[in-house]
């Protein structure tokens, strides 16, 4: 099973976990929020994209290809990629929105023990990026 819903004890409404299966057998488990934005669930393109981060065909040969390499996420929501990446060997800075920091901070900590490189929850200095923004060329 790649990811699967699992009571995390407390209200459904308020607070859910999806488990995400690697694989070597290991889970990990991220907290979602029943409400707010959309960085508060794990959304299934997060689950593919993390389980290709996992493939052969990613991988290649040998040591895994994300083993020591620097990843930053902009955007992270519920940190769900830049987690597998982190315990894939990658040193990982994921950014959100301040809203969402404790969210991050908790996963983190949920899956601490299954980081092989590093992990850290940015958000303090982040701005918001406004895609309506005019842009400026020459001409």
């Amino acid at each position: 099973m790649a990811a699967s819903l699992e009571s995390s004890g407390e209200d459904p409404l308020r607070n859910f976990v999806r488990v995400l299966e690697k694989r070597d057998g290991t889970v990990l488990r991220l907290q979602q929020y029943g409400s707010g934005g959309v960085g508060c669930v794990v959304w299934d393109a997060a689950i593919v994209l993390s389980k290709y981060l996992e493939t052969p065909g990613f991988s290649g040969d040998g040591a895994h290809a994300l083993s020591r390499r620097s990843v930053l996420e902009l955007g992270s929501g519920t940190g769900a990629v830049g987690l597998m990446a982190a315990t894939l060997g990658a040193d990982v800075i994921v950014t959100d929105l301040e809203e969402l920091q404790d969210l991050l901070k908790m996963n983190i900590n949920m899956n601490k023990h299954l980081v092989t490189g590093s992990v850290q929850a940015k958000g303090g200095r982040i701005r918001r990026l406004s895609f309506s923004a005019r842009l400026y060329t020459d001409g």
